[in-house]
C-alpha cells in the first residue's frame, strides 16, 4: 500500500504530470460542476460515487500515481484520504482545486 500520506501539489506540479503523463486524473466534483470545464484527461467520479476497485485497477494497470481534483481542494483531500489505505501509489491532491488551475492561466478542458 501507499506511504499513508497524502501530498498536496500545486498547479504547476500537475503540469509537469500531466507532460509526462505519470497519473490518473479524478475530478470528484458532481457531473455538472465537470460539465463545465476540467483539467485536461480527468475522468469525472463524484465523491459520494467513489469506486475503490476500479481505482485500484486503474492504477495498478497503468503502473500510474493518482491526483484528485475538486473545485477548490476540499472534496479532493477527502477522496484522496478515502482512497489512500487502498492505492499502492502516490496520492495527490490539487492544493486549491480547479480555481486555482484557473487563476495560473492553465487550460481548462469542456
Amino acid at each position: 500500500m501507499s506511504d499513508n500520506s497524502v501530498y498536496f501539489i500545486d498547479t504547476a506540479a500537475l503540469n509537469q504530470i500531466l507532460q509526462e503523463k505519470s497519473a490518473l486524473l479524478v475530478d470528484v466534483r458532481q457531473p455538472d460542476e465537470f460539465a463545465g470545464g476540467t483539467v485536461p484527461g480527468a475522468v469525472n467520479i463524484p465523491l459520494g460515487e467513489l469506486d475503490m476497485s476500479f481505482l485500484i485497477d486503474q492504477t495498478d494497470d497503468m503502473e500510474c500515481d493518482i491526483v484528485f481534483i475538486c473545485a477548490v481542494g476540499q472534496r479532493s483531500f477527502g477522496a484522496a484520504n478515502a482512497a489512500l489505505p487502498h492505492l499502492d501509489c502516490k496520492v495527490m491532491t490539487l492544493k486549491g482545486g480547479l480555481q486555482a488551475w484557473a487563476r495560473d492561466g492553465f487550460v481548462i478542458q469542456k
